[in-house]
């Protein structure tokens, strides 16, 4: 009667039902939709809905069914869509109520842990002997007994199509189970210092440790296989793939009322933490340009700079790094550590700061210079320095801000003058320009210093300057560089004797 019922439905619907004659692998028809009426091009290769049904017809209604565990382990597998159809006729010769349960992740994974837990605790492989209860409810009721009814039920189980739907189901198949991890593996060390070694990998800070003996067994939710997949007396561990446990921000203060200097971060914490003494336990925090171990109850910490040889940072977090540098080595005191971290409650840290000497206070000096002569040029582009590039050319960069900020009184200028026609009588304009390299740039600047001046004893001028102004600003313009000198010229040459400390025809008057 239930089949029959069914039958009389998929045929209202125009479905063809292919009926299982002997039902041995767990369903009863195979239902075949016709292709979707859509003309759109896209869609023209898409596969008709084709979906196993197991009917269940009964006169119970205590909703719920035990099903063996070989048939559901052939729909749960199938490369189709799967139901059940429970149908109740409370002892009369028609349908009263229809239920259609969709064979669903959650039915998939109850279904594959029950089979794993009967082969690898108990060791029953008789699953035709075994089974599990499926239950349904007013959720599952297709709510006129109708072929129209059904169809549009599985359509909507079915609504993205049947190759995004198969695609959902085998990731599902082959990843459900997995989601604590695929392997349980037992590891053996020896000794105080392997075990730190297996501390420092297991954070990145190392790429091997000696272990002693190795024995891993696959899982699957959370259930041990009874062979191990590899056994080994000794060898070598490696994690060369660690993944952060968090992300987000450190900072780091001299005192609470500072405002400290803060970066992105990732974290990594060993898994080990929970198990040995607290000497040893240990986590990481590591920055683009810098990377710190430490010990959360004593304190004890390690830090290294990774902004050496060919690594390039923008001026500011080139500068910020230096000045953390400076911040935990030149003081014996305590540093506030605040570590914020997405997914995770803030942490308040103490570092233990070094007190030693400070290799980069002119490193440091030349970083603020540059970061204040990038402002005063109004540069919108982020510029990448290296510590190598500042330390070589620190002391230009100085000097070059220095000029940038002095007071017009102190510049004076000593000049001798080619030629004939100089009246030293008149105010005169001295017209110069310096320059420095910050990164791959070079920046220079056109000055005037105007005042009046006065012989020296060898035949030589000097002036004091009464006004010094910065005409021109440039920017790795070599070719421009003539030309700006002879526009400044033109400013003051009506009033001013000009004399240009620039040699126009030289190879070397190329900003360097």
């Amino acid at each position: 009667m239930g089949e029959s019922t069914f039958s009389l439905w998929c045929g209202q619907a125009g479905l063809i039902a292919n009926g299982s004659y002997v039902d041995k692998t767990g369903w009863d028809f195979i239902v075949e939709f016709p292709f979707a009426g859509s003309t759109d091009p896209t869609r023209l290769h898409d596969p008709a809905i084709e979906c196993k049904i197991q009917v269940k017809a009964t006169d119970k209604t205590d909703r719920k069914l035990p099903i063996k565990l070989s048939n559901l382990r052939r729909l749960i597998t199938a490369p189709m869509p799967a139901f059940f159809i429970f149908i109740e006729f409370d002892e009369k010769d028609v349908a009263q109520r229809a239920y259609l349960v969709h064979v669903d992740a959650s039915l998939i994974s109850k279904t594959l842990k029950r089979i794993h837990e009967l082969e690898n605790v108990s060791e029953l492989f008789d699953h035709h002997k075994r089974s599990l209860t499926v239950h349904y409810g007013p959720e599952h009721e297709i709510l006129s007994l109708t072929g129209d009814s059904l169809r549009k039920k599985i359509e909507g189980y079915v609504s993205n199509g049947m190759s995004a739907y198969v695609a959902d189901k085998n990731r599902h198949l082959e990843s459900t189970g997995f989601e604590g991890g695929f392997a349980q593996i037992t590891i053996s060390t020896e000794g105080k210092e392997n075990l730190i070694d297996f501390i420092d990998v297991s954070i990145g800070l190392k790429q091997s440790v000696q272990i002693s003996k190795f024995k891993g067994f696959h899982t699957r939710f959370g259930i041990k296989s009874k062979t191990p997949m590899i056994d080994s007396v000794s060898g070598k561990l490696e994690m060369p793939d660690l993944k952060p446990a968090a992300t987000r921000n450190i900072r780091f203060r001299e005192d609470r009322l500072s405002p400290g200097l803060t970066f992105p971060c990732r974290f990594y914490s060993s898994p080990l933490n929970a198990t040995v003494p607290p000497e040893l336990v240990k986590f990481r925090i590591e920055a683009d340009c810098f990377d710190i171990s430490m010990n959360p109850f004593t304190g004890a910490a390690e830090y290294r700079l990774n902004a050496g040889a060919g690594v390039r940072l923008p001026i500011n977090k080139l500068r910020d790094v230096i000045r953390l540098l400076h911040l935990i080595t030149s003081s014996a005191k305590k540093i506030l550590v605040e570590v914020s971290l997405t997914g995770m409650n803030k942490m308040d840290l103490v570092l233990n700061a070094q007190d030693q000497p400070f290799e980069y206070n002119k490193v440091l000096e030349a970083l603020n210079a540059a970061q204040k002569t990038y402002g005063f040029f109004e540069v919108n582009e982020s510029i990448d320095v290296s510590l190598e590039e500042i330390a070589h050319h620190a002391d230009s960069i100085i000097q070059f801000y220095s000029v940038i900020d002095a007071d017009p009184v102190l510049f004076r200028c000593d000049f001798s003058v080619q030629g004939e026609g100089y009246d030293k009588t008149q105010p005169t304009a001295c017209v110069w320009m310096t320059a420095t390299k910050i990164g791959r740039r070079v920046f220079g600047l056109i000055i005037v210093i105007s005042g009046t001046v006065h012989a020296l004893d060898d035949g030589r001028f000097s002036l004091l300057a009464s006004n010094a102004k910065i005409e021109q600003k440039i920017i790795s313009d070599d070719e421009g560089v003539i030309q700006a000198f002879e526009v400044v010229e033109k400013i003051y040459a009506d009033n001013f004797e000009v004399v240009t400390m620039f040699d126009k025809s030289s190879s070397e008057s190329k900003l360097e």
